[in-house]
């Protein structure tokens, strides 16, 4: 059985190929014994592709095993194989950006394959949910891009006097307290829910910078300066663990009827030179967005988030970039939306499925998203009780009318953001791509495009289950997908494969036996 030429492993990786040529290197080649950008990129990109579960194992098999080099030759295009330390030093200097591009070329193919037509879902438009996951966490190995989390990070409180109720705060928490005998003092609440009195002298910066200065002199950058303070002496005085880590924010395009997501290219939540905070979510939720518009400007989208989503600045952004929404919300978070809810007659719908189940509706249309913010948008509440009497309750908000004839297709468009955290991080994480896995770190961009490439590889794997039926054949013949993968690991080190056909023929249908002929000479 032949494969679908542009859409199966072969077409999509000559393409792949072929964009990273167009890759300027960093560095100008002098020696001879230096390997081309190309062969680099292409040798992180089959790593991936074919599950290895280090760099240095990817590196001893396509050095030792003539048979993989061949293949990496014949499949991957591969003319040399760098080894794990050339390889990490030249995808180090790789704009990250320059890969994104790839990301673009390979979707356009798969538009121009039809493939994205069954993914149509409501009035011509495909959903697309986005969330974030990490791809890199260490204690030790760090750069100046890394996100930084401080573990047992204290909480400081000022009061204007020493509370008699220590329940009503958490544990590891100073409270900073005037007092008419001593002027002020700062008070620990420990893992045992205990007060602690703290000498001031512990501390001698704040001794000294509060000395006669009275409670109401202390103005905000005074308090910020008192806080920053009692936090340095925890740190020094308990070691706070520091955790080094880098994520992405991933968006794919999904169908509720369908376990196939097709991935876009992902933006990476880095910390920018000079910058003291984290970048957060929906800092990298603007710029995904806006990269997203960018690289497909006629693409009908809604965007599909969780309730952090939920906010002026974000739903903003997805209006300005022509996005519709369907955006998750809680009572907790947005108290003002649900008051004005509970208190407006809304409009009520009830209908049953085939599995049983019974789906209520509560929705209302153009509702202020909260008390300060001019903008408006459209309300669901939705309950689903199965045959067991289990009831399941969500809400949303989004700038689709509402009407009876939608509400079901909006409410599953709203629920299908779990494939984005089940069908795209949790395939990543357990099926054999090693996503948990530190290949490598480096000093500027290599730990963003090792998880570029994994994520390009998931690209294509999951482009060839859609579109490439001799794929689907050799995937049909293991319960799982790391069967599949371990299977084509083992005939890609032990036999020469003409192609990408062969390869999966010969999973699919068998392949003719051989005897063991060891190499005597």
């Amino acid at each position: 059985m032949e494969s679908r030429k542009y859409l199966s492993a072969q077409g999509l990786l000559t393409l792949i190929h072929e964009k990273f040529t167009k890759i300027n290197p960093p560095r100008t080649i002098t020696k001879r014994s230096e390997i081309e950008l190309v062969d680099c990129l292409m040798s992180g990109l089959a790593m991936f592709s074919m599950k290895s579960p280090s760099l240095l194992q990817f590196e001893e098999y396509s050095k030792t095993n003539d048979v993989i080099k061949r293949n990496l030759r014949t499949l991957y295009q591969i003319d040399q194989v760098p080894s794990d330390t050339y390889l990490r030093e030249r995808l180090d200097e790789v704009d990250p950006r320059e890969i994104r591009k790839v990301f673009k070329c390979v979707f356009a193919q798969t538009q121009r394959g039809k493939a994205l037509e069954a993914y149509s879902y409501l009035d011509g438009r495909y959903l697309m949910p986005m969330d974030m996951t990490g791809f890199f966490s260490s204690s030790s190995i760090h750069c100046q891009n890394c996100c930084v989390k401080k573990h047992n990070k204290p909480q400081v409180i000022l009061l204007d006097q020493i509370p008699k109720d220590i329940t009503l705060y958490e544990k590891n928490t100073y409270l900073f307290c005037r007092n008419a005998y001593l002027s002020w003092q700062l008070f620990y609440i420990n893992e045992t829910e205990k007060m602690l009195s703290i000498d001031m002298k512990l501390p001698p910066e704040l001794k000294e910078y509060l000395f006669a200065r009275k409670r109401k002199n202390i103005n905000a950058t005074h308090v910020k300066l008192i806080k920053e303070m009692i936090t340095a002496y925890h740190e020094n005085q308990f070691n706070n663990k520091v955790t080094y880590y880098h994520n992405m924010m991933c968006a794919a395009i999904v169908h509720p009827d369908k376990k196939i997501v097709i991935p876009l290219a992902p933006e990476p939540v880095l910390k920018t030179d000079g910058a003291t905070k984290n970048d957060c979510e929906l800092n990298a939720a603007k710029r995904l967005i806006a990269d997203i518009r960018r690289e497909h400007p006629h693409l009908k989208l809604i965007a599909v988030q969780d309730a952090i989503g939920a906010n002026y600045p974000n739903l903003l952004e997805l209006r300005f970039a022509d996005m519709r929404f369907i955006v998750g919300v809680k009572p907790d978070n947005h108290k003002d939306l649900f008051n004005l809810v509970n208190n407006t007659a809304c409009q009520e719908y009830r209908h049953e499925t085939n599995d049983g189940k019974t789906h209520r509706y509560r929705y209302i249309n153009g509702v202020p998203l909260n008390s300060t913010a001019c903008f408006d948008i459209n309300f669901i509440e939705y309950w689903e009780t199965d045959k067991k009497g289990k009831v399941k309750h969500f809400s949303w908000v989004t700038d689709i009318h509402i009407t009876n004839e939608n509400v079901y297709q909006l409410m599953r468009g709203g629920r299908a953001n779990w494939k984005i955290e089940n069908h795209t991080f949790n395939t990543l994480k357990n099926q054999g791509y090693q996503f948990s896995h530190n290949f490598g770190h480096g000093y500027q961009h290599l730990c963003t495009n090792f998880g570029m490439l994994l994520m390009l590889a998931f690209l294509v794997d999951q482009i060839q289950e859609l579109c490439c039926e001799l794929f689907r054949k050799a995937r049909a013949v293991f319960r799982t997908r790391i069967g599949l993968w371990s299977r084509m690991k083992s005939l890609f080190t032990e036999y020469i494969i003409a192609s990408w056909d062969d390869l999966f023929n010969a999973i699919a249908y068998g392949r003719k036996e051989a005897p063991l002929v060891p190499n005597t000479s």
